[in-house]
């Protein structure tokens, strides 16, 4: 390529701007000020360590476990008899519509639509299957099926039938929730809470097996779920959680937790009571029965109430370390420096009571939007007041007040010590929840984050205001990364980083400054739906873009690169996003997402250049084309002059087993202007670039006069690899006097 565009006094020297590999994309500055190895924009793509732009991965729908008609479609006509087939003539097609003509009035409406159930309706075309159909009513004796251009005579025995109501008809996906059995290395699994039952699916063995509800139990709204002690739970805002032992034995099914009033325990006696080697075995009939009032499990609270002659020291509390069932149920407990002392030798035994709630005492779980597992506890939003009756709780009020369970007991909460509130009386709320280190809870509202620490002794828990210059938008944002917490605030995605004593560090700008356009593209009245997980280095963010009500893009943050890298979307509408995690063993751990469609996808798990979704309940699976887009910075010489662009080059590779195609075009300002400038394949002598292949591309742009250009790749066929691009020109404006 020659470096002069002319030889003389005045020679133009071609000159070359392009970049060898990239690490991320920047929507908030113009491309012209764009660094190096910048993109201005990336969709559907990766950016690994050896610097290349590539295609992602396809979602693969593993599973599709809810699958159903709508239970009823409104309006429609409901009747209690069929319309017998004798009474029906059927008219040849007029207009694409057809008529169905009766004997005799059948109490329709004139000029009324809405569905009828329909059967044996044959020889048309299209087809009609059998069920509900939209009719239009003619007159008193005749409808009309108009719901699409029919073009052939309708034959066959016809009848019109009574729409019914099907109470049992799943509605989507309520909540949902990854599951494994810690003592199972083939059980991983994810739980969905539909409208009339849980499904337990197996990503392993890839089968579904239903989990029932209490009787008369159903889930019409979103509720949230959760894994802790080896249980799933339900939380159902208002109503009470439902739990799930986590066995798949018999028939697995859901149960109530305890409410109404909380019943205090009371003392039991010891029948046997022993000292070896400092450590206290004391028998008590029934004491490893959860129906038992002294019901013990490992790490409850005892305190002896009544000494005898054991040696024990009245209200010494002592940590439950084991309990065994036998023909006397046992529990076990350390006692520091005591002699040895038999059983035989005891003749006044002790007794013991589990510890007591003080003031307003002990209450069951007061029916919480969600909950979250830490140090043994769960802790919840403390919103409701649990009343005297069974499923009946009273809205009290508070919405910045947290309380956390007893050790290892989801059923007691101590209204004192174990109860926590922020900012009251301020315009704020509790958002989300975080089990930090080192016994640290983050609490974040609305418009402030808190902090409760030394929560394994309650009465010794303190909690303090972090900040109340940020707080976080959605709940299900939050993710920590080593000592980083990220979560989606009104500034963005922000990153509190604690150093020593937890205070905030990098307080200024939010971590998703570079793509601020992205981030003003969420949907305010949505963006509480926001979902994020972290996985193989990257900070991975369902947010809801533009008009959507749902999650239906994925920004993605590369730690590696320390770059923003993608967003992604599916080429194919009405896929979104309602939970994401990560779930599975060796080939299946991965990026979970589910939607309230009953869909089941995997991230990055497809190498053929496609999604495979589904968007519609029982609906045919998709295998939309995933559209990747790279948008270069702004090449510019870095300087301020009209240039003459000559070419470019592109250094391209395929995936090994995958053939590549995209559209190239420019983009260029002052003058502004867009050029097609043809396709990888048009530069690869009309054929596409075989799999395996790699490939240095050249071409002319026709010397378009501008300040600056960028290219735009689309990509059409497979998973292209972008290595390197380059674009060269002159400076063709050499005149003294202005531009015009």
């Amino acid at each position: 390529m020659p470096r002069y565009s002319a030889y003389g006094s005045r020679d133009d020297r071609v000159k070359e701007d392009g970049d060898r590999g990239f690490i991320g994309f920047n929507n908030r500055l113009r491309p012209d000020q764009l660094k190096p190895g910048m993109l201005a924009d990336s969709q559907n793509a990766r950016m690994g360590l050896n610097g290349q732009w590539e295609v992602r991965k396809g979602i693969d729908e593993i599973t599709t476990p809810v699958s159903t008609s709508a239970a009823l479609t409104i309006p429609c006509f409901i009747r209690d008899t069929t319309i017998d087939s004798a009474s029906i003539n059927l008219n040849t097609p007029s207009s694409g519509d057809i008529q169905i003509n009766f004997a005799s009035a059948h109490g329709f409406t004139v000029a009324a639509t809405g569905d009828i159930e329909l059967t044996n309706l044959s020889g048309i075309n299209p087809a009609v299957a059998d069920g509900p159909v939209p009719i239009t009513v003619v007159d008193a004796d005749s409808v009309k099926i108009t719901d699409q251009t029919y073009t052939a005579a309708p034959s066959g025995t016809v009848v019109l039938g009574k729409l019914t109501i099907d109470d049992n008809a799943i509605e989507g996906i309520k909540g949902s929730c990854a599951f494994s059995d810690p003592n199972d290395s083939a059980s991983q699994y994810v739980i969905m809470a539909t409208n009339t039952k849980a499904i337990a699916f197996n990503l392993i063995t890839k089968v579904s097996t239903d989990i029932t509800y209490p009787t008369g139990i159903t889930i019409p709204s979103e509720v949230d779920m959760l894994q802790a002690f080896n249980k799933v739970f339900i939380f159902r805002n208002g109503s009470t959680a439902l739990e799930w032992n986590g066995s798949f034995s018999g028939s697995p099914a859901f149960t109530k937790v305890k409410s109404n009033d909380y019943t205090q325990p009371v003392t039991g006696t010891a029948t046997s009571f022993a000292i070896s080697n400092g450590v206290a075995t004391v028998g008590i009939e029934g004491v490893a029965d959860s129906t038992n009032s002294l019901f013990l499990k490992k790490g409850d609270n005892v305190r002896v109430s009544v000494v005898g002659n054991s040696g024990l020291t009245l209200d010494d509390e002592f940590i439950v370390i084991d309990v065994t069932a036998a023909a006397t149920d046992t529990f076990t407990f350390i006692v520091n420096d005591a002699p040895d002392i038999e059983d035989s030798s005891v003749t006044s035994y002790p007794k013991f009571i589990k510890k007591l709630s003080v003031g307003l005492g002990f209450t069951h779980m007061p029916a919480p939007p969600f909950a979250i597992y830490h140090q043994r506890r769960l802790v919840m939003p403390n919103n409701f007041t649990v009343d005297s009756s069974d499923d009946s709780f009273t809205a009290n009020g508070k919405l910045d007040e947290v309380i956390a369970s007893d050790i290892l007991d989801t059923d007691t909460y101590d209204q004192i010590f174990a109860n926590f509130r922020f900012n009251a009386g301020t315009a704020d709320f509790i958002v989300g929840l975080h089990s930090f280190s080192e016994d640290t809870l983050l609490v974040f509202n609305r418009n402030s984050i808190h902090l409760i620490q030394n929560s394994q002794v309650l009465n010794q828990a303190t909690s303090k205001l972090l900040t109340d210059e940020v707080g976080c938008l959605a709940r299900k944002s939050i993710q920590q990364i080593g000592n980083q917490i990220l979560f989606l605030s009104d500034n963005g995605v922000y990153g509190v980083g604690f150093i020593e004593g937890y205070q905030l560090r990098g307080t200024e700008i939010p971590l998703s400054e570079s793509i601020d356009a992205t981030i003003k593209r969420i949907n305010k009245s949505h963006q509480s739906k926001a979902i994020s997980v972290y996985f193989d280095n990257r900070y991975y963010l369902a947010v809801p873009l533009d008009d959507s009500t749902k999650n239906n893009a994925i920004v993605i943050y590369n730690f590696l690169n320390q770059q923003w890298e993608s967003i992604d979307t599916v080429n194919a509408s009405g896929f979104h996003i309602t939970n994401m995690f990560v779930a599975g063993d060796g080939q299946e751990n991965g990026v979970y997402t589910v939607n309230d469609l009953g869909g089941i996808n995997l991230l990055e798990s497809r190498v053929d250049g496609k999604d495979n979704v589904t968007t519609v309940i029982g609906g045919t699976v998709q295998t939309p084309q995933i559209l990747g887009v790279a948008k270069t910075r702004q090449f510019t010489f870095n300087n301020l002059d009209r240039k003459k662009w000559r070419s470019f080059e592109m250094h391209v590779e395929s995936q090994s087993d995958l053939d590549s195609n995209f559209d190239i075009d420019a983009e260029l300002e002052n003058l502004d202007k867009s050029l097609e400038v043809g396709t990888l394949r048009g530069f690869n002598n009309d054929s596409v670039l075989q799999a395996g292949s790699d490939i240095s591309i050249r071409g002319r742009l026709g010397n378009p006069r501008a300040y600056g250009i960028q290219l735009d790749i689309n990509n059409t066929v497979g998973r292209p690899k972008l290595r390197a691009v380059s674009v060269n020109g002159i400076e063709s404006f050499r005149a003294v006097d202005k531009a015009e």
